[in-house]
């Protein structure tokens, strides 16, 4: 006859080897079932695996358990699956066709069902049922990880709020816009101490009227493309505490950009030095909005620590804000590297920073708040029956790395195209 190939060689000896490991796997639930009886001496045809005739003592196979671990069937049994599996890849790659590709290895014998009318269709419907099935998981796994993650998010605010209540709270103290044309030198040295800053009438109440409107009427076109939800458009950003608050990017043109105009040329002489001077990129451009029900946010920093200030970012009312509305909390003095250590080491929901006084920005229109990224703030939850609405943006300092650059909020033809001194211009 013809002389075996390797492969074939390499496929008995796998088949007869992985036939043994099996075996030995096996072993321990029959010599489980011979500790609950009497113990018989059995002589049984083998199995095929074994070779015709072969007769297997279950006594043998008791004794080789005994001196067998499972670990040490277990290490029989994978070779013995890899070299099988080798083999049966080598006599397949041995099999071609008339025009000399490998085909598939069919043992000798086999004859396919021949195919019935329904059998695609059946397929078919199996295919269907089993990505349904899949989505379905899928979907309700996803479901599951959100749920717990908001349960850990309001387990962690509560932790915070706790703390905060037990310190010093007061409002953040305000300065008119216009007297920054007198005198930057104070207000740029008290946000280099604290990391905060008000300045009140930074746009004109007509404007944060119009571009409250915009905000809206935006707001409202955005979660009507995207079925009504945020998550589903590119249209907005990440926040914390989704679910009835939005991060809206703005478009580039109409109240939006005549508010980013008039707040900057007003605030001109402050963000000079702040942020590093004239060819700082503007790197967000967009509005918060908090709708009630909006729950409170933790306590958290838009940067986290590095010695170098690397954002500037101003809150600027649209509307006046009240305690009910959810006003942003600041914990003045908390973007040094000191505030960010006792945070951390706190779990950031207890400590020294928690702990420090804070102050809650009650606005009237067009009045901002300017902070440091670094600096611990959060939105407050809205308990009102009015829409809160914050216009914001963000500069990042001349020369200095912003971390958050590729994901901050602004439309990408925005990104990296606008600077401080386009704004002045």
């Amino acid at each position: 006859g013809a002389r075996p190939t390797p492969a074939d060689t390499m496929l008995a000896a796998g088949s007869t080897t992985c036939s043994t490991a099996v075996a030995f796997v096996r072993a321990p639930a029959r010599v489980r079932a011979s500790s609950r009886r009497p113990a018989r001496r059995l002589r049984r045809s083998a199995p095929a695996a074994f070779g015709s005739g072969a007769e297997v003592d279950h006594d043998d196979v008791a004794r080789t358990k005994s001196a067998r671990s499972p670990a040490a069937s277990l290490v029989a049994f994978v070779p013995a699956c890899f070299t099988a599996l080798t083999a049966f890849g080598a006599r397949a790659l041995e099999s071609v066709d008339e025009n000399g590709y490998p085909t598939m290895y069919v043992p000798p014998g086999y004859v396919p069902s021949p195919l019935e009318d329904g059998d695609g269709l059946g397929q078919m419907f199996i295919i269907f049922v089993c990505a349904v099935c899949g989505f379905v998981g899928m979907k309700l796994s996803l479901d599951s990880e959100q749920a717990k993650s908001e349960e850990a998010l309001g387990e962690k605010v509560a932790k915070q709020v706790k703390v905060m209540r037990a310190a010093t709270s007061g409002f953040v103290v305000g300065q008119s816009v216009v007297s920054l044309v007198e005198n930057s030198t104070t207000a740029n040295a008290a946000f280099d101490n604290h990391g905060l800053l008000r300045l009140d009438a930074a746009i004109s109440k007509q404007t944060a009227a119009a571009l409250l409107k915009e905000v809206n009427d935006q707001l409202a076109f955005e979660l009507a493309r995207a079925g009504g939800s945020a998550a589903a458009s590119d249209a907005f950003g990440n926040v914390y505490c989704k679910g009835e608050r939005y991060d809206l990017k703005l478009k580039w043109g109409g109240a939006g950009e005549a508010a980013l105009r008039e707040a900057v040329s007003a605030m001109a002489p402050f963000l000079d030095a702040a942020a590093g001077g004239r060819e700082a990129r503007l790197c967000e451009f967009a509005a918060l909005v908090s709708d009630p029900g909006s729950k409170r946010q933790p306590i958290h920093p838009d940067t986290n620590y590095r010695r170098d200030r690397c954002v500037v970012t101003a809150f600027v009312a649209l509307q006046d804000v009240d305690e009910n509305m959810g006003p942003t909390f600041f914990i003045p003095g908390s973007h040094t590297a000191s505030a960010h250590l006792a945070f951390r080491e706190a779990g950031e929901t207890g400590g020294a920073a928690l702990a420090a006084p804070h102050q809650v920005a009650i606005l009237s229109a067009g009045d901002t708040t300017v902070f440091d990224s670094r600096l611990l703030h959060c939105g407050g939850g809205n308990a009102s029956q009015k829409r809160r609405v914050l216009f914001y943006f963000s500069f990042e300092v001349a020369g200095r790395e912003n971390p958050n650059a590729s994901v901050s909020t602004i439309r990408e033809e925005l990104r990296g195209k606008v600077t401080l001194g386009d704004l002045c211009a």
